[in-house]
Formats: structure tokens, C-alpha cells, sequence
């Protein structure tokens, strides 16, 4: 606390102390000879304006330890609670305010504390809503295949429908994962990854796609093995290839690789398709962020790749970007030993 501000806080005690100090002056220069008073009335006012400056000095001290207390716990970036609900931390004593103070934080927690189970229970009702209409829906899809592979005669319209019910299904799936990511669980579970095996799920959840557009895929992965939530990869990398799908041209190509350092093991990603424009390079993860190339289709909303870098992040995953418009784009997905990982969460 600097003395500055502690002088603003007190003005009205100095001021009232500085009247009096002025009248008794005045009283006693009007009253007695001034000859005669004028040292001791000096003297006097020294002895006031001592005791009154060795008071404030004292209470600044006990007011300024509470205060640096608790400023030094907020920088080193420590819980604040322990301040007002230990005895030893900063006592009622150390501040007459305190009281108020701890009964206006106390109100405030409680009615942060209401809407926030009242936001949680509608982040989870809306979640049960969503959830149990995807599932309802993927029971329709599920007929509706049935009904294609009855149109064994018309090839092209099953085709069409085909491609229309794969789309659904992963716009779906994405919807699920979507609403697990934004859940307060989150529902991340660890376990043994197996990298080769993820890229195989998530080529084939995008085979629709590829065939559609005759897009070939060059894969060459090494069944690399980690620890992590398989789910959640398979998700990572299953949007990145349906990303490709889109902006890459028909009879295009996907090249998938991977690569193993003393940090971790990569997962390249790499389409020959319409690729990003340099200004739009950082943006590609912000959230509802389409850019030029999404603008040109009503397909793109902007939030996969978001979310795919938000769980990237949540799982302490790499996740980067690089292209040359008109030329490629390459994802690259790092996952990296448990060391680097340590080391990287420390730094």
C-alpha cells in the first residue's frame, strides 16, 4: 500500500485533527499574552502532531501488512480464500473493515454459487435434450440406409442419398462430441493409443467423402503407442481428414505420415487442396472462423477445428497449421512423451 492512498483513505481524520490543532491555537493566541504563550502554544502543537503522526504511523503498519499479505498471495497467482477463512491469515483485528468485508464476499459467493448450479443444471438438461435427439435421429438415419440398400436399381439416386446420410452422421457424431466437449466432465479417459489404429477409424468414418470426390489416400503411419483418451484423438484427426475432404478438389490427394523424435511422435496431415490464404493462417482454430475458402460453401461453420484444438489443448496435444494457398495444407499433431509433456506443463 503506498502512503499516498493511505492519506487519501484518512483525509477526514488529518483534516479534523489539523481544525483542531488551528482552534486550540486560535483559543489560546486570543486568550493569554502572546509574548508570554507563543513558545509552549509552539511546543504544544508539536507534542499533538507527534502522538498523532506516531498513531497513523502504527495503524498504516498494521494496515499495510494486511494488505501486502494479501497482495503477495494474489501474485504468486494462490488461493484468496484461506485470507478470510483462516484466523492466522488477515484477523478482524487487522482491519476494522474486515467484518463487512467478509460478510459482502460471503453474500457474493452464495449468489455466484445459486447461479451457478442454475447455469450447470441447464448446461446439463440441455446436454440430455441433445443427446437423447441424436440418438433418436441416428435410429431414422439407420432406416433410411435400410431404404438405400433397397435401391440397388437406381445407383446414382443411392449414391446421392448415401453421401446426404454420411454427411448427417458426421455432422451428428460431431454434435455429440461437441456437447461432451462443452460438459463440465468432459469425459476424458486415459488410456493406450494405438496411432495407426486412429487413423484407420477416422479414414473410414471419411470414406464416404473421398469416394464421393474419388480423393485417393496415401497412408504410411507407424503404429506408434501412447497414452491419451482414444476417442477424443480419433475425433482430432477425423476432422482434420473431413476438412480436407472439403476444400480438397475431385481426384485429389490426403497423405498421411508420421514421425518419431526424442520429443514425441507426429502425425502429418497433408491434402493437395485449395490450401489457406497467409492472412487467414492464424485464425483457422478461432472459434465460428470460416474464412474465404468456408464462405464459398454453406457447409462450413467454423466450429470443428475449434473444437478439435480445444481438446488438442485439454489433452496437452499439439496441434499446428501450415499451407500454401493453391498448393496444400498440412495439419501436424504432436503427441509427445510423457518427459517433454512434463516439462512443457512446468514451463
Amino acid at each position: 500500500m503506498k502512503t499516498a492512498d493511505y492519506i487519501k483513505g484518512q483525509w477526514e481524520w488529518i483534516a479534523s485533527q489539523a481544525g483542531i490543532i488551528i482552534l486550540v491555537n486560535l483559543i489560546l493566541l486570543t486568550s493569554t499574552p502572546l509574548a508570554k504563550t507563543l513558545g509552549e502554544i509552539f511546543y504544544l502543537d508539536l507534542l499533538v502532531i507527534f502522538i498523532s503522526a506516531a498513531g497513523y504511523f502504527f495503524h498504516y503498519r498494521r494496515l499495510n501488512k494486511a494488505y501486502m499479505k494479501a497482495r503477495k498471495t494474489m501474485l504468486e497467482g494462490q488461493d484468496t480464500d484461506w485470507l478470510l477463512s483462516e484466523p492466522s491469515a488477515i484477523e478482524e483485528k487487522d482491519i476494522p473493515e474486515i467484518r463487512l468485508l467478509k460478510e459482502l464476499l460471503e453474500y457474493k459467493n452464495e449468489a455466484f454459487f445459486l447461479k451457478e448450479e442454475s447455469y450447470r443444471q441447464r448446461m446439463n438438461d440441455l446436454k440430455d435434450y441433445l443427446t437423447q435427439t441424436v440418438h433418436d435421429l441416428k435410429v431414422n438415419l439407420s432406416i433410411c440406409e435400410m431404404v438405400v440398400g433397397r435401391l440397388k436399381s437406381e445407383t446414382d439416386i443411392s449414391n446421392k442419398l448415401t453421401f446426404q446420410i454420411e454427411q448427417m452422421k458426421f455432422r451428428i457424431n460431431q454434435a455429440l462430441s461437441i456437447t461432451r466437449a462443452n460438459h463440465y466432465s468432459e469425459d476424458i479417459v486415459s488410456e493406450n493409443v494405438d496411432l495407426g489404429q486412429i487413423v484407420k477409424e477416422a479414414i473410414s468414418d471419411n470414406a464416404e467423402f473421398f469416394i464421393a470426390k474419388d480423393i485417393s489416400i496415401q497412408s504410411s503411419v507407424k503404429p506408434y503407442h501412447f497414452i491419451s483418451d482414444k476417442k477424443w484423438i480419433n475425433y482430432i484427426v477425423s476432422q482434420i481428414l473431413n476438412n480436407s475432404s472439403k476444400y480438397t478438389e475431385k481426384k485429389g490427394e490426403i497423405v498421411i505420415s508420421s514421425q518419431e523424435d526424442e520429443w514425441g511422435y507426429h502425425l502429418y496431415l497433408k491434402d493437395n487442396g485449395i490450401g489457406i490464404p497467409k492472412e487467414e493462417l492464424g485464425r483457422v482454430f478461432d472459434k465460428g472462423f470460416t474464412g474465404s475458402n468456408g464462405r464459398k460453401s454453406s457447409k462450413s461453420t467454423g466450429m470443428g477445428m475449434y473444437y478439435a484444438k480445444k481438446m488438442a489443448d485439454t489433452l496437452g496435444i499439439g496441434l499446428k497449421v501450415q499451407s500454401e494457398q493453391g498448393v496444400y495444407t498440412e495439419f501436424v499433431v504432436s503427441f509427445y512423451k510423457l518427459s517433454d509433456y512434463m516439462k512443457r506443463q512446468r514451463s
